[in-house]
């Protein structure tokens, strides 16, 4: 068997190794209300997901270093750049929406400030990076050396959608935002910017009421008074068309440079 497919065969263990972990954790009773039990799968992942990282990268004979994980002096500052661009980016994707479908913004009564900005920071963080470490650092950097770029990629945003479910509109939805963190990663050579960006707009999404399933929110999205240019549904899936060009652009356009 060449370098090449064992890599792959590689990356693939880790990933069935990963999503029996997952399985395993779903399974385990916790006598905690369903946000609780959230959080506490997202701790539980992201412990379990650095551990698998830390086994296979011993087989290998490497460390977390070899593969950029590890806290650099610009670490904050690309986490931070990164919450910025995907609060940035999902507002003005929902300000487009409400705008071309007709929809207004409605703010939720008496909301619970706690639980609709603390404690979804940390439940969304949690599963942000558990994420990111199990597609964005072991996984993309082995592939990057064994396939290329591109295809190192494509390969990780799929199995990331597949991971969300078995719908193909999850192709549309997180893998597409999977290109974006797979070429962020590898251009900033880390997942601190990816794992901003990745919490940025699912924190952004959940304030909204997009995210209910984790927090409650401070805002909803409702149908206005008179009729949109188009329905919210075509609008959503443009938006997520134009994401798919860019993430495209930006893959090409790091292919080239590099």
């Amino acid at each position: 068997m060449n370098q090449k497919r064992k890599t792959v065969l590689k990356v693939a263990t880790f990933w069935a190794c990963f999503w029996l972990l997952l399985f395993v954790l779903r399974r385990i009773p916790v006598p905690l209300s369903p946000e609780l039990g959230n959080l506490v799968f997202g701790i539980a992942g992201t412990l379990g997901a650095l551990v698998l990282v830390r086994i296979f990268l011993r087989l290998d004979g490497k460390s977390f270093s070899d593969i950029n994980l590890i806290r650099g002096r610009q670490t904050p500052v690309r986490f931070v750049f990164g919450v910025v661009v995907g609060i940035a980016l999902v507002g003005v994707m929902l300000a487009t929406v409400v705008l071309l479908a007709g929809l207004r913004v409605e703010a939720v009564p008496n909301p619970d400030y706690w639980d609709a900005i603390g404690f979804s920071i940390l439940v969304l963080f949690a599963l942000a990076l558990m994420e990111e470490v199990a597609f964005r650092t072991y996984p993309l950097i082995e592939l990057l050396d064994a396939i290329g770029v591109r295809t190192a990629i494509y390969a990780t945003s799929f199995f990331f959608a597949l991971y969300h479910g078995l719908d193909p509109a999850n192709l549309l939805g997180p893998g597409v935002w999977g290109l974006l963190f797979g070429v962020t990663a590898i251009a900033t050579r880390g997942i601190a910017f990816p794992l901003g960006f990745h919490f940025g707009l699912n924190w952004m999404q959940s304030l909204f009421g997009m995210k209910t399933q984790f927090a409650s929110s401070v805002w909803t999205i409702a149908p206005g008074s008179g009729g949109g240019i188009i329905s919210s549904e075509l609008v959503g899936l443009i938006l997520q068309l134009v994401l798919l060009a860019v993430g495209v652009l930006f893959i090409e356009r790091y292919v080239r440079k590099s």
